[in-house]
């Protein structure tokens, strides 16, 4: 029978692992906004063979579930890295590679390329004009990328960086795969305890619920004062 104080106490115990949820999420987003930059620039410089090599691997990367390209990261990275270090006479054990770490790896490769698709949307919305009458007021190549470019640019790619930071909190429920204990995980863990399967996961649908909500609100708060020109 559904108990709802069950739930009350599932909710407390998961809500233990949210810090690090949002932690882990947050550094996935950072690391996937750099890579996803990264990748806008090279692929703008339209040098042969990087370009076509750039877009196999942005291809592959969509076509893969991320449940996938996580396990070919958990048994791949630990040996890449032990074979490199041994190049330099480095002992490593791969079997020592904290399972975070695959996490933050993985994700941030994977949703490289959807930041990548966001920059390059938010930069082809940059008004030109603006550009040329910073310049002709005597703004020097600095003072316009701080004062102009960036502005409208994180502006225009805000709403989608959002986004693509709730897709990630979601997407780490697969981390438990790998042993990374994330809101999902503890409220499998929490069930487990309980046997009260059900009361978990509705108090983990809440907690993701109130993210999400939380999360939305304050970007809309921050999007709408970046657009007014506060920020």
């Amino acid at each position: 029978m559904f108990d709802i104080m069950t739930v009350f106490e599932s909710l407390i115990e998961i809500i233990r692992v949210v810090p690090k949820t949002l932690l882990l999420a947050l550094i996935i987003l950072l690391l996937s906004f750099m890579l996803g930059a990264v990748l806008t620039y090279i692929q703008s410089l339209n040098i042969p063979v990087i370009k076509q090599i750039l877009d196999v691997l942005q291809s592959f990367l969509r076509g893969t579930p991320n449940v996938v390209l996580l396990y070919l990261v958990y048994y791949s990275l630990p040996l890449a890295i032990s074979y490199f270090l041994s190049l330099f006479g480095v002992p490593f054990d791969p079997a020592s590679l904290n399972s975070a770490a695959v996490v933050i790896v993985t994700f941030s490769i994977c949703y490289s390329v959807f930041q990548s698709e966001i920059i390059r949307g938010a930069l082809h919305s940059l008004d030109k004009d603006q550009i040329e009458a910073a310049q002709s007021l005597g703004y020097s190549t600095t003072q316009t990328l701080r004062k102009v470019i960036v502005p409208q640019v994180m502006t225009e790619a805000l709403p989608d960086t959002m986004n693509a930071f709730l897709i990630i909190i979601k997407a780490l429920s697969l981390a438990f795969l790998v042993t990374v204990v994330d809101i999902f995980a503890q409220a499998r863990l929490v069930g487990a305890q309980t046997f009260s399967y059900l009361e978990a996961f509705v108090a983990a649908a809440l907690v993701y619920w109130a993210i999400c909500g939380l999360l939305t609100y304050l970007m809309n708060k921050v999007e709408n004062r970046m657009r007014r020109g506060y920020v």
